[in-house]
């Protein structure tokens, strides 16, 4: 005997609230706040960079990303470009910045732990309490139980 084939959007809801609406939110909060933390590294004045339009493009990016996600707005698109852009800072850093074995280790585990947040709400949504599911999540969809418009309309 199989199993029923289902597709994955309808083995969980995309918009939960509850419990895992809250785990979701924090998750969402941890996630925006390692990515503030990056871009504020990364817009130092005490840094300075040979590339001051590349630095300020990606710095600018991480804080959107970062206030889309903790807000719950266009979560994928967030969370998508936050990963993305997180992975490119961690690079740079790896190559402008002097720092020391205990710097770069904390600033390793940052990076991962913001790349990993913001591809898992990526891929799992915002949850119920987001912007996202007030603009786009359940809708009451309200069926009449008399006679249709164009029955009523023949009749009159």
């Amino acid at each position: 005997m199989g199993l029923p084939a289902l597709r994955p959007s309808s083995l969980y809801s995309r918009f939960p609230g509850g419990s895992v609406g809250l785990a979701l939110i924090v998750l969402r909060l941890v996630g925006g706040l390692g990515l503030i933390g990056e871009a504020m590294r990364l817009l130092s004045p005490t840094e300075t960079s040979s590339e001051p339009t590349k630095v300020l493009l990606l710095g600018l990016v991480l804080v959107a990303s970062a206030i889309l996600l903790m807000l719950g707005l266009r979560t994928p698109l967030a969370g998508t470009a936050a990963a993305i852009f997180t992975a490119g800072e961690a690079l740079y850093s790896k190559h402008h910045f002097n720092l020391s074995g205990g710097e770069m280790y904390a600033w390793s585990l940052l990076f991962a732990l913001v790349f990993f947040l913001s591809s898992s709400l990526a891929l799992l949504g915002p949850g119920g309490y987001s912007l996202d599911a007030r603009f786009s999540g359940w809708r009451m969809i309200r069926l009449s139980s008399g006679q249709s418009n164009s029955d009523s309309q023949k009749e009159g």
